[in-house]
């Protein structure tokens, strides 16, 4: 949805940024974020009336103009904060409305599957142990102490009945993000052994970081069993952080031991847009690599997926196409940086389905083929691909 300056907002929240959440947002979620996301929230959040937990109205033209944003700029910055969950935008016939998230604890942020993999992927391991370090609290101080606290019952007395009360009180809403696909927890859940996995630790939050990694590595129920099974300890405590490991572990595994071949196109054959879409609709991104380079698609690029589901509200089938655009074009699996581009301008269109990408595709070769000289956001137009071309013909 595009912007115009003079389109109002309000801020809501239900807590207020104690000094420890924003050590975790700059020293976290920065390297994820960037700067303009980071000085975004940090921003909005000043804003908020903290006796209240919401803002008056302003114009957008007032962010844009403190910022030194443009109206694309801003809008990207935000759907950063949206996609890792750190804020949620809502939009009626007048305003827009912003509500602000609490970020995850330090422990929860490099605990977690997906948070902590990408920051340990972005600043590398020195620095995250170091990251890491700064957040570690020392328990040595109790060392030969015995807890000799007295607990609630034996100090009071019970009560004849429980208060009741339909208030809302100020608790942390800290930010979350899912993603839904096709891994059955049940069926997951029935191959545990109820000796060796306490299934009252499975809470919701772990559940979804379950099915997130799953989803990443593209692994099912039975080898998900297996993974999660070599990241619980003697005391049937899930670690998450081993469970991402094994789950790159198990994953490289089928990749060494099961090759998969499939074509989309063999360069001579001409490609229905039926064939694509409906593969783009229907598989993983990890099963869509795997048909374009006739096998497992190695770990940097699952990484490369991981960070557009991230960073881009794409759907799934957006996702895929843009593999099988990227990689037909290019002929090659090209950095980050060239997806990220595309993404963007997708995003920025409101692309919501294939065919909003074939459309904002066409308007840009348009452009280009009416321009004399490229400009710096167009794409390069010296790569030829046979398949692609004779693809984009049929459409």
């Amino acid at each position: 949805m595009e912007l115009n300056g003079l389109d109002k907002f309000r801020l809501i929240t239900y807590q207020n940024l104690d000094l420890d959440e924003r050590n975790v947002i700059t020293l976290l979620y920065q390297p994820i974020l960037g700067w303009d996301a980071f000085t975004l929230y940090l921003t909005l959040w000043s804003l908020i009336e903290r006796a209240r937990l919401k803002s008056p109205e302003y114009r957008h033209v007032m962010l844009f103009d403190s910022l030194r944003m443009s109206p694309a700029q801003f809008l990207e910055a935000r759907q950063k904060l949206e996609a890792i969950g750190l804020l949620v935008a809502y939009h009626n016939e007048e305003l827009f409305l912003y509500e602000l998230k609490a970020p995850l604890s330090a422990e929860e942020f490099i605990k977690d599957g997906s948070l902590g993999a990408y920051l340990f992927s972005r600043v590398g391991k020195d620095i995250f142990e170091e990251l890491s370090n700064l957040f570690r609290v020392s328990r040595d101080d109790k060392n030969g102490f015995t807890n000799i606290s007295s607990t609630f019952d034996k100090v009071f007395s019970s009560l004849p009945r429980p208060i009741e009360t339909k208030e809302h009180f100020v608790s942390k809403n800290k930010a979350k993000f899912t993603i839904n696909h096709n891994f059955d927890f049940d069926v997951f859940l029935d191959g545990l052994s109820k000796n060796f996995v306490d299934r009252r630790k499975l809470t919701k939050s772990i559940k979804d970081k379950i099915m997130n990694i799953a989803y990443v590595y593209n692994l099912d129920e039975f080898t998900m069993q297996k993974a999660f099974m070599d990241s619980v300890d003697k005391d049937r405590n899930i670690d998450i952080e081993a469970l991402s490991k094994n789950a790159r572990k198990w994953f490289e595994f089928e990749r060494e031991t099961v090759v998969k071949h499939h074509d989309l196109s063999d360069g001579k054959q001409r490609v229905s847009h039926e064939d694509i879409v409906a593969k783009c609709q229907t598989e993983s991104p990890s099963d869509i690599l795997a048909i374009l380079s006739s096998g497992k698609p190695a770990v940097s690029e699952l990484n490369v997926v991981e960070r557009l589901i991230d960073n881009f509200e794409l759907p799934v089938a957006v996702i895929n196409f843009l593999l099988v655009y990227v990689i037909g074009l290019l002929e090659e699996f090209p950095s980050y940086n060239y997806f990220d581009k595309i993404a963007g301008e997708w995003q920025r269109n409101g692309v919501q389905s294939i065919d909003d990408a074939l459309a904002v595709i066409k308007r840009r070769d348009e452009r280009r083929k009416r321009s004399r000289k490229p400009t710096k956001n167009e794409l390069p137009n010296d790569i030829e691909s046979d398949w692609f071309d004779e693809y984009m013909k049929q459409r």
